[in-house]
């Protein structure tokens, strides 16, 4: 505490408080719980002035609100780093064991596949064999899924039209829409508009995010597909159900492999759909709105 710079004899090796043009200064400490003093906060004044003891109070006061401010800020964005690092680890060990688990399945199924074939070629007509054949090929799909997480291909692009893209995929899942009496539209505002992408790969991006939000609207629910260009370098699609929207507590976690809102997902489909979009050098965000949910995925030109 210096009440008058001009004479205290501390304030001579501090250039700044002249400097400033500082009259009387107050700086209390603001010490961490590893008792590491982070800074200080000052109060000044460009006259001398006399702090009174109720002042240097109010200044402890604000020193240990810092502090706890600072404490839980240092907290919180260690947590982050942590859990951030702890998925790259799940991540780095399911690329570790992809490779190795996807041959001991598939050569097994593909050989029960083959033997159940072979059991039921007189009958014409057998449910139970269209069953097991069915979940065969359902568990060959999600090791492809698998696979294209943990083992990525690299983009084969071209120049697209992204709106030729989109409605050829929207046109492709239309019978799943019609399934479940959803009704989707498409909206575009520009007659072409040309994208370096993987065509085949952004497509399976859109078939996931439209397959989400087919599945997350109640009966009779709408989907709608909004293609918008920013300026002449970026195209925006956007992805908006009236379904029940995903809350908010888990809306980070999206995208992480076998981390799924709904019962009996895998969440590989979003996972492979943000690491395309990642190699793309686009985004993709999550957004509740006030009657569902939102998607957007950008991708440069």
């Amino acid at each position: 505490m210096i009440h008058d710079t001009k004479k205290d004899e501390r304030a001579n090796v501090f250039d700044a408080i002249y400097e400033a043009n500082i009259g009387s200064y107050l700086g209390v400490p603001v010490y961490l719980q590893n008792g590491k003093m982070y800074g200080t906060v000052c109060a000044i004044d460009p006259e001398p002035y006399a702090f009174t003891q109720d002042e240097i109070e109010v200044m402890e006061r604000l020193s240990s609100i810092f502090a706890v401010i600072l404490e839980n800020a240092t907290n919180s964005s260690c947590n982050t780093v942590d859990d951030k690092l702890m998925r790259l680890e799940k991540l780095a060990l399911l690329g570790q064991l992809s490779a190795g688990l996807a041959h001991e399945l598939r050569n097994p199924m593909q050989s029960v596949k083959g033997f159940v074939q072979f059991l039921f070629e007189d009958q014409v007509d057998n449910h139970f064999r269209d069953i097991v054949l069915s979940e065969i090929d359902q568990m060959d799909n999600l090791i492809h899924d698998f696979l294209l997480v943990t083992q990525p291909t690299a983009p084969k692009k071209g120049h697209y039209d992204i709106n030729e893209v989109v409605c050829e995929t929207v046109e492709f899942i239309q019978s799943k829409a019609a399934l479940h009496n959803v009704e989707m539209s498409v909206s575009v505002d520009s007659d072409k508009f040309d994208v370096y992408v993987d065509r085949i790969q952004i497509k399976q991006v859109m078939i996931n995010i439209l397959k989400n939000a087919i599945e997350a609207v109640e009966e009779s629910g709408k989907v709608m597909i909004n293609v918008s260009t920013i300026g002449n370098k970026e195209v925006t699609i956007e992805v908006v159900d009236n379904g029940i929207g995903i809350p908010i507590a888990v809306i980070g976690r999206l995208g992480e492999p076998f981390f799924s809102t709904k019962e009996g997902g895998t969440g590989l489909g979003l996972s492979i759909s943000k690491r395309i979009i990642q190699e793309h050098k686009g985004t993709i965000s999550f957004e509740n709105k006030k009657d569902g949910t939102k998607v957007t995925i950008t991708l440069p030109k």
